[in-house]
């Protein structure tokens, strides 16, 4: 994913089928950055795409939660987010669990993000996808 002319992460999506549907778990998707971010500003844009899908309701919800969990994060670092098959969603950093959100309209609303029909990148999507 570039925004404007910088690269900003490599995205893959894995699912058991290796197809993805919208609302089947489990999932991973893995975000693999391209130079550095702080969590404060990783939190920020998860607000901005959410206010983009009309999410309203969720802007601002879980900055805590996100901030208390997720590290700075350094060129070459993954995060990645991973839900079981009752769409409960664990963050990973590198491959260390991170923690998880106890509500369960967040692992569908995370993931829309990426995967949305009004995702505002949809190139991006229809890659993670595989279209």
């Amino acid at each position: 994913m570039a925004y404007l002319f910088w690269d900003v992460y490599n995205a893959t999506l894995a699912t058991p089928s290796g197809s993805y549907v919208t609302g089947e778990h489990p999932v991973k998707l893995t975000l693999t950055y391209l130079r550095d971010f702080a969590a404060k500003d990783i939190v920020k844009a998860t607000n901005e795409q959410w206010q983009h899908l009309g999410k309203q309701a969720l802007v601002n919800k879980y900055d805590a939660q996100l901030l208390a969990m997720w590290p700075d994060i350094k060129k070459g670092e993954a995060l990645s987010f991973v839900t079981n098959t009752a769409a409960r969603g664990t963050f990973y950093h590198n491959g260390t669990e991170l923690g998880s959100i106890d509500d369960d309209q967040f692992a569908d609303s995370f993931l829309a993000i990426w995967l949305s029909e009004n995702t505002s990148e949809p190139a991006l999507r229809k890659k993670l996808i595989g279209q």
